[in-house]
């Protein structure tokens, strides 16, 4: 484990979370197009269409604070569509607002009687940051390959995910703003993608990370159903929702209370009066003040996540997806090595690493140090590495794997590839390196490397094939002639996306059963 960054890891760290892409190249020009909503202008450039902010819901502001979204009406004139819209307000410093729920749209130009497939991809950040604007998921590339990308901002932090009391009593609905922010981008996409040459019947959802969380709680979700007919969850599934963030995604009940004192920290109770003085707060100190638990160890959080209020989706989620009474979609889903390992700081030590494991597996934290214990052999990095890939970013997107493989094609894959600028570290393979062999975005040092260029080229046309055909293996034909296998619950099995890439029996499958079955017992 590496004790400081190389300068070309913080590169590409710096451009990982980079606030926002830059708004024009030098051979674009304007064009025109009308939606169902309105007349846009956007751009074209190199045989692409670019439509950069355009809204989909009204700014979340005043009433519209800890409310559903509201859909935008059709507009007169033309609206613009060049630059890309304010992102949700977030730590830090760049073009953040509350007035933030835009999407983009990336499409090719030329036109045919064909719809094309669209991508909706939903960016991570821990519910707490990130953008659908980050340069890491443009869409060029992806357009290029006959796929229509859509990317969109969501709220963020307090403001997306505040389990409001009162807020539900008035809507029937709470803390789950965010993800009705991302249903209602969907909406806006079966109304409008066909004026981009997308066809509004095959529309799959993507992400990674909370992006991923996210996929799988709408595959929850009776509100999004229709809206989608398959998924793509890179790093993260809502099972494993409660292990990442134990103080905020826990029963309806116990967030309300959470809420409750996050009323009482700016002298407020949760009712409709409190309420009404909390949208009445400055935006940036909603989005400043956290609730915080300094028991929690990263990678797990303080903050707000997404919670089982009944409506967005139901009470048990987990139960749900055991019995198949989830949205039935096909699903690519996958994990990379070492997804942990970006989240441990170099002074971690073994008294860190049973507080991680105490916390996440409460009366089941003796197995989990029995089973990954600290020796001379397995460092402590190795091993927190390890539990935290398995429970907090893994395991639990075999449930849903093993629910949807009983009526739906699933594909499964593990990511296992060094990035050329991560290598330096000793990291591995770290948490989100995957995405831009998705994207093909920052890929100079990639076209430098032969290898790398050869895992890009399987990535991207594996996720393009399964857009297209819900199938990564038809389409484009995929290099070396590689084969990805259907996956089975009963033999499971995964792309092992490297050097030399094949289908291979589950990653450390045994202590994947190990995790899933410790976490089922988690209450």
């Amino acid at each position: 484990m590496a004790q400081t960054a190389p300068d070309s890891f913080q590169t590409w760290l710096n451009e990982f979370i980079a606030p926002i892409h830059a708004n024009k190249w030098d051979n674009e020009k304007e064009i025109s197009l009308q939606t169902k909503s309105g007349l846009l202008k956007g751009m074209e450039a190199d045989g692409i269409q670019i439509f950069r902010g355009i809204r989909y819901a009204e700014a979340p502001v005043g009433e519209r604070r800890f409310a559903p979204p509201v859909r935008t009406p059709s507009w007169e004139g033309v609206k613009d569509a060049t630059r890309f819209g304010s992102m949700c307000l977030q730590p830090g410093e760049g073009d953040f607002s509350e007035d933030c729920l835009f999407l983009n749209v990336w499409a090719p130009a030329e036109q045919s009687n064909e719809k094309l497939p669209v991508y909706v991809f939903i960016h991570g950040g821990g519910f707490s940051m990130g953008s659908g604007s980050q340069p890491l998921y443009e869409g060029t590339s992806l357009a290029k390959s006959g796929v229509v990308l859509v990317t969109l901002n969501y709220r963020l932090g307090t403001l997306g995910f505040l389990p409001s009391k009162a807020a539900f009593e008035k809507y029937g609905t709470t803390g789950n703003w965010g993800l009705l922010d991302m249903i209602a981008a969907l909406e806006w996409v079966q109304d409008n993608i066909q004026a981009f040459g997308g066809d509004p019947a095959r529309v799959t959802i993507g992400g990674e990370s909370a992006g991923a969380f996210a996929v799988s709680t709408l595959i929850n979700s009776p509100k999004a159903k229709g809206l989608f007919n398959q998924a793509i969850m890179q790093s993260g599934a809502l099972p494993m929702v409660t292990t990442v963030a134990p103080s905020t995604a826990l029963s309806f009940a116990k967030a309300k209370m959470e809420s409750a004192k996050y009323f009482a920290e700016f002298g407020l109770k949760d009712d409709t009066k409190g309420l009404s003085s909390l949208r009445k707060v400055p935006a940036e100190k909603i989005a400043s003040t956290q609730l915080r638990y300094p028991e929690l160890r990263m990678p797990q959080v303080g903050g707000f996540w997404p919670l089982p209020d009944g409506y967005v989706y139901k009470a048990n989620p987990v139960e749900q997806i055991k019995k198949g009474n989830i949205n039935q979609v096909k699903l690519l889903a996958g994990f990379n090595t070492d997804e942990g390992s970006l989240f441990i700081p170099p002074t971690t030590t073994e008294a860190d690493y049973n507080a991680l494991v105490g916390s996440v597996f409460g009366k089941n934290a003796a197995k989990v140090m029995a089973r990954f214990p600290v020796t001379k052999d397995k460092n402590v990095h190795s091993q927190m590495n390890d539990v935290i890939t398995l429970s907090l970013l893994r395991s639990g997107m075999y449930r849903y794997a093993d629910a949807l493989a009983q009526k739906n094609d699933v594909y499964m894959y593990h990511f296992d590839y060094v990035d050329p600028m991560i290598r330096p570290t000793g990291l591995g393979v770290i948490h989100g390196s995957e995405i831009k062999y998705v994207f093909h975005n920052f890929m100079d040092e990639v076209n430098k490397d032969t290898d790398a260029k050869k895992v890009a080229s399987l990535m991207q046309t594996s996720w393009v094939n399964f857009i297209k055909t819900g199938n990564p293996n038809k389409g484009m034909t995929l290099p070396d002639n590689n084969q990805w296998d259907k996956y089975n619950p009963s033999v499971p099995a995964e792309l092992h996306i490297s050097v030399k890439p094949a289908m291979q029996s589950m990653y450390k499958e045994e202590d994947v059963k190990f995790i899933n079955q410790l976490l089922q017992q988690q209450k």
